[in-house]
């Protein structure tokens, strides 16, 4: 049986005795009627490339970390989560328009570490190998503006442990580096793996009392005008991909500390270290003394408990500098302020801005009291070396602080008449902004007379 496919706007032609392509049976029709059916392309894909890219980077979003308030709360490690993903959806069109959106796909990259990827690599650099080589295969060595590297565990002998006692970290630094020259590293990983992966000591032995997972640190370096030559990898890079290899047991502990760290990799500018909260710390006996997992001593380079000291890990060039850490021991926030590198912009936010306070189980057997104690002790030692007068240290090199605790307006409000009586070349710029004012002349104080200590309001309302 033959079915008939009729168009009902050629029918009014049947009755002059015309015959249209459409009445015709399938066998009757011309040869040349199902390609050109078949050879109508929907109208974006008539369009070029350029084009098509050109409307892909309207689906482009900025990343989530990149939001005012996502590294400011905290800590997680859904922070590069999100809802939103229309680019990711597009790439699953077709060939053609993965090919289109890849350089936008990756141009904010990350790579997470987890237990259930680890067990197949002998060193973390290896299970980095695989995306480098993608990006080496695709051509996107200048396409990535902010890499981001999520360590979601930390057990004994894991990744990390096995890439410290072979190679440790400048192989995964330099290998890495070699191939993009992302102007912004966010890292998101427990207090034990960021300190492996700076090349800073971090205390363990309280860090039960804190239950805290995982810290942010983000550094951020200026566009280079000079543009890197990116290579395949090199011979340190061909030797980690060997499984078998080890590391030779006549290289001296100490060679570790002379190798590249991630501080020497590149020039940083900027610096973005984000603690989390202590709260559950001031549940236990004697919180003062409890010391906090972090690589902030290191980090400024503050002497140990025998009084030895070392230099700063922080890179020389980093002028910018924000530390967010929610109600910290001032024990612990001295490191900072007995040993600020030289900055041009400080930031410090020690209140959280999310509901912390209201959690009854972040807050069970914690006195709100003893948290805005501890917060007006820090404030008290970063404003006494802050606007002492003249300015020691590199406190003489400080240009800009910014409180990102100004929403407490009790507290702003006293900092304000403080500096305003003061007279000590520092002006309000904004709300919880000071700079100095380099035209103003600063008093000096007489031979032993000392400053008017100031400190915060205790809000524990807020």
């Amino acid at each position: 049986m033959m079915t008939e496919i009729v168009d009902t706007v050629t029918q009014g032609a049947q009755g002059t005795g015309s015959v249209s392509a459409a009445t015709l049976t399938p066998e009757l029709r011309p040869p040349s009627f199902y390609p050109a059916v078949l050879a109508v392309k929907p109208p974006v894909e008539l369009l070029p490339n350029e084009l098509l890219s050109q409307i892909f980077g309207f689906l482009d979003s900025p990343k989530p970390s990149s939001s005012e308030t996502a590294l400011h709360d905290e800590p997680n490690f859904e922070l590069t989560k999100s809802d939103n993903a229309p680019l990711k959806a597009a790439s699953c069109v077709s060939k053609r328009w993965r090919r289109e959106t890849i350089p936008l796909l990756f141009k904010h990259t990350q790579f997470v570490v987890e237990k259930k990827n680890q067990q197949h690599y002998n060193t973390l650099y290896q299970m980095v190998q695989q995306f480098l080589e993608f990006v080496l295969e695709h051509q996107l060595c200048r396409i990535p503006q902010s890499f981001t590297l999520i360590v979601r565990l930390k057990e004994d002998a894991d990744i990390l442990d096995r890439q410290e006692k072979t190679y440790g970290f400048s192989v995964f630094w330099k290998g890495i580096f070699r191939v993009i020259d992302p102007q912004e590293l966010l890292i998101v990983a427990p207090p034990e793996a960021l300190g492996m992966l700076t090349n800073c000591r971090v205390f363990m032995s309280d860090a039960w009392s804190f239950h805290c997972p995982c810290h942010y640190l983000r550094l951020q370096a200026r566009l280079s005008k000079v543009p890197q030559v990116h290579k395949s990898f090199d011979k340190i890079s061909e030797t980690a991909r060997n499984p078998d290899f080890q590391a030779s047991s006549s290289t001296p502990a100490e060679e570790k500390h002379k190798e590249l760290t991630l501080w020497d990799i590149r020039p940083w500018t900027m610096l973005h270290l984000n603690e989390g909260s202590f709260i559950r710390a001031y549940a236990t006996y004697e919180f003062w003394s409890r010391k906090p997992p972090s690589i902030l001593p290191d980090l400024v380079g503050a002497a140990e408990d025998d009084g030895s000291t070392h230099g700063p890990f922080i890179s020389p060039t980093i002028r910018d500098l924000s530390y967010v850490g929610m109600f910290p021991m001032q024990t612990h926030f001295a490191a900072l302020t007995r040993n600020c590198p030289r900055l041009n912009r400080l930031y410090v936010q020690l209140v959280p801005r999310n509901e912390i306070l209201q959690d009854s189980s972040k807050m069970k057997q914690v006195e709100a009291e003893d948290l805005w104690m501890e917060r007006n002790s820090c404030y008290a030692l970063l404003m006494r070396e802050l606007f002492n007068t003249p300015p020691i240290g590199n406190y003489k090199y400080l240009q800009e602080f910014e409180s990102g605790d100004a929403a407490d307006k009790d507290a702003w409000d006293m900092a304000v008449e403080y500096v305003k009586r003061a007279a000590n070349g520092w002006k309000v710029a904004s709300e919880g902004v000071f700079v100095r004012d380099t035209k103003e002349k600063m008093p000096v104080p007489a031979s032993g007379e000392e400053g008017e200590l100031f400190t915060l309001s205790v809000n524990s309302e807020m």
